[in-house]
């Protein structure tokens, strides 16, 4: 005796959701005008690339939601929170420590709190992943972070 369950359910909404709502902002991006400074100068710049990156992950997120069939299960409040409250300590921090130290700090806290302990994939990710954005964002398209008061490097 197989359980079936409906495709149609707050996980697929959610989903759908996630998918619909960066869309919108990218099409409201679309209006805006700015001094021709060149597309890497425009202030919607990156927030297109996140929408962008957005839209892909919630995409790949809807198609796993629907080809898969899961139980429902309890929502996670408690990561929830977590994660929320590791947005606001990031929101608080990156100006006054950095992009760099913020964003391992911010890594680190929700890594942790995603069940993910392992120290050598927390440390890579947590490290690797700030880090390349600083290379990408400081040295590669000369568009600066947030700088950390105790070198000027990062």
């Amino acid at each position: 005796m197989s359980i079936t369950y409906s495709r149609v359910n707050e996980r697929s909404i959610t989903a759908i959701i996630l998918v619909l709502v960066p869309i919108a902002l990218l099409v409201s991006t679309t209006q805006m005008r700015f001094a021709d400074l060149g597309g890497a100068f425009s202030p919607v710049f990156f927030p297109r690339i996140v929408l962008w990156l957005f839209i892909v992950l919630a995409s790949i997120n809807l198609v796993i939601e629907f080809v898969h069939q899961q139980a429902p299960n309890k929502p996670a409040f408690k990561r929830a929170f977590v994660i929320a409250g590791a947005f606001v300590l990031y929101a608080f921090t990156i100006m006054p420590l950095g992009f760099l130290l913020a964003s391992i700090l911010f890594c680190v806290i929700c890594l942790v709190s995603l069940s993910i302990t392992k120290p050598f994939w927390v440390a890579s990710f947590s490290i690797g992943l700030p880090a390349s954005l600083v290379l990408l964002f400081n040295h590669v398209l000369m568009l600066p972070l947030p700088t950390s008061p105790f070198t000027h490097w990062f």
